[in-house]
């Protein structure tokens, strides 16, 4: 099978929110619709103040991009768009008394702080109290508005993790374009402008993300949902906000591991030849590494046992050594058997100590050498151990 060949069909808010309309339209037929609104839905008010949500962090990002030296012009455009959230907001509030009448109360009890006039609250700072927002709070909710919402924000997460892909890809890919091509400081500015576009859309993709894991958390303890947390995980911007050829802070190439971003169900689904490239490249690196360790692992075991055998081949050695002192007196004869086996001991200790610390790593070293070499003659041993080891050392002389 192809390993590229795209095995999950992803779920996108477009998608839940098609769904939802279906399901809306079934219960108009069967006479089931528990709308309170004749144009808004439950789904279309939760879909609405989720959007709403994020026309607030757009608008906050203006507001932070203005700088102290702005223009009238800039001014004007983020005073309209202040306008237009206002009255969104407004309208969109004055329906969720229908839905959530409990706000109300939570409302006349939470103050916000204010940039502006006192007691005015501006519209990117105003709670919009959606339910998740009311899991955490003793206030009763809407069971069908909890699920609606828990559907959304699911999708909600995996198309901010999708846009964060996305804008990474976009940023190596501009990255290694300014390098090899871009000359000049006129050129070089106005690539790094685009590149600072880029940075912006992955900051704010990851502010989508945030928000949609937060409401899910507090979505999961009211539904019972268990699991999901496996896939959309906390994120953690210095980290996880990286491009697949990039490595962590303080990671080598040979330990590098990609971030759990690219490793989510649904990741190069899509035909984008960027994508499918960097997953191929990135494929052919991580099976290289993991060859590598392998083949690591495989030369210290291997020397793990070469040196349990060599130690038990040079005590058998120093054995034989006793069988050779032959010359000189009985007490020059008795001088170097002792030496000599006090040389074969501390061999067989090094072996035995060796082999039990390394006995869970490489169990050859503990039980195979028995099997191996059975007990059996000095003489033999060494025999064996030679043939076995191919190994040779010249005749050294005693001391």
């Amino acid at each position: 099978t192809n390993p590229f060949e795209a095995k999950v069909i992803p779920i996108t808010q477009a998608a839940v929110r098609l769904k939802l309309a279906q399901l809306e339209a079934a219960e108009l037929q069967q006479g089931t619709d528990v709308s309170l609104h004749a144009d808004v839905s439950p789904s279309i008010f939760v879909v609405s103040g989720i959007d709403l949500e994020n026309e607030q962090r757009r608008l906050k990002a203006d507001i932070a991009k203005q700088g102290p030296h702005a223009t009238d012009m800039q001014k004007g455009a983020v005073q309209r768009l202040w306008n237009a959230l206002q009255h969104k907001i407004d309208t969109w509030k004055r329906i969720q008394t229908l839905y959530t009448p409990a706000v109300q109360l939570i409302e006349s009890r939470v103050e916000l702080p204010s940039r502006s006039a006192p007691g005015m609250i501006n519209p990117e700072d105003s709670h919009l109290w959606l339910p998740s927002a009311l899991c955490s709070n003793p206030i009763p909710c809407d069971a069908r508005l909890l699920a609606t919402e828990w559907e959304l924000r699911h999708a909600q997460a995996g198309d901010a993790l999708e846009e964060i892909r996305q804008s990474l890809c976009l940023r190596d890919y501009m990255y290694t374009f300014k390098r090899d091509w871009i000359r000049g400081q006129s050129a070089n500015t106005r690539a790094q402008n685009a590149l600072s576009r880029v940075e912006a859309r992955a900051t704010a993709a990851a502010d989508k993300y945030c928000a949609a894991h937060t409401a899910l958390s507090s979505l999961a303890h009211v539904l019972g949902k268990v699991g999901w947390d496996h896939k959309y995980k906390v994120l953690a911007r210095k980290d996880d906000i990286c491009g697949m050829s990039v490595p962590k802070r303080g990671e080598s190439e040979g330990r590098r591991q990609l971030s759990w971003i690219w490793l989510v169900e649904g990741v190069g689904d899509d035909e984008n030849e960027i994508v499918q490239d960097s997953l191929r490249v990135e494929w052919c690196k991580a099976r290289a590494r993991s060859m590598r360790w392998a083949e690591e692992v495989e030369l210290l075991q291997e020397e793990m046992r070469r040196v349990s055998c060599f130690l038990r081949w040079h005590a058998s050695w120093w054995n034989k050594k006793t069988l050779e002192c032959t010359r000189g007196t009985a007490a020059d004869i008795e001088g170097l058997g002792a030496y000599a086996y006090r040389q074969a001991r501390l061999r067989d200790d090094l072996a035995d100590c060796f082999e039990n610390k390394w006995a869970a790593y490489c169990p050859l070293t503990a039980a195979g050498y028995d099997t191996m070499y059975p007990a059996v003659s000095a003489s033999e041993t060494m025999m064996a151990n030679e043939a076995e080891l191919d190994l040779y050392l010249p005749e050294l002389p005693l001391p």
